[in-house]
């Protein structure tokens, strides 16, 4: 996964082109220590809901810091069931295909505190709250809005999920070079809805804060997190949205099929 600087609006933690380690090393020190299996997380939680996630293993008599990752907590919970994991795996993180229990959607998550349970497989059904981080996002009027703007073929069905790349790195059609190109952001989802609601949530440090606009989609509600510089312009709610993103989600229950 990853810190999402522009996201969260906190420009302020990239010193000359990287993550201000002074910084991260200070959060990391005030966190909250999660016991996992093989390591433990280390969570700074700010004001807005918004999740400093430190991923730690020991080495010998020593803690080291294996990941940084960013999550928001909020009240979008799905249902989903495991398929396949995806992308190269990493020490106490582990990127999901996943449906609904009906099989009718996918989508692909990366799945926070996941090393706090011993075991996901096929045969449970995760609850999840999720939220996203948009890194691009096209925003209409309405849904008739965006069909009017929308050639045919490009046309995603009202409230979709697609995991457009994951699917497209595998499509055999294609020339080598562009699957490759496709893999290299498999975990990044094409999501579409009406904007249900926009909140600001301010973090409690250094004056700043993002927005966080509600979206319906077919797995459920999803908030996106993100900044007003990545939109350029207000989003309100009645708007349609259109994002490119990646989906993180908190395991908060596993329940055997």
């Amino acid at each position: 996964m990853a810190v999402y600087v522009e996201n969260s609006g906190m420009g302020f933690l990239v010193k000359e082109g990287s993550l201000d380690q002074d910084r991260l090393l200070q959060w990391f020190k005030e966190s909250t220590r999660i016991a996992a299996v093989q390591g433990a997380y280390y969570s700074k939680l700010f004001d807005s809901g918004l999740e400093i996630l430190f991923r730690t293993v020991n080495q010998g008599d020593d803690l080291q810091i294996v990941g940084v990752d960013m999550h928001m907590s909020g009240r979008c919970i799905w249902q989903a069931k495991p398929l396949a994991t995806v992308g190269l795996g990493e020490p106490l993180l582990v990127s999901l295909l996943m449906t609904n229990p009906d099989e009718t959607c996918a989508f692909i998550a990366d799945i926070v505190h996941a090393a706090t349970i011993e075991k996901i497989d096929e045969d449970t059904i995760l609850s999840l709250q999720v939220c996203a981080f948009p890194q691009a996002m096209d925003v209409y009027d309405s849904r008739q809005a965006y069909e009017q703007a929308t050639p045919g073929p490009s046309l995603l069905e009202d409230r979709k999920l697609l995991p457009f790349n994951y699917i497209m790195a595998r499509d055999e059609k294609l020339e080598e070079k562009k699957r490759e190109g496709y893999e290299v952001q498999e975990k990044l989802m094409l999501a579409c809805g009406p904007v249900l609601s926009v909140d600001k949530r301010s973090h409690g440090t250094e004056d700043t804060s993002c927005l966080v606009a509600t979206i319906s989609t077919e797995m459920g509600h999803l908030d996106l997190v993100f900044s007003p510089s990545q939109l350029g312009k207000e989003l309100k709610k009645g708007a349609y949205v259109v994002a490119s993103c990646i989906i993180s989600a908190d395991v908060m229950v596993k329940q055997s099929l």
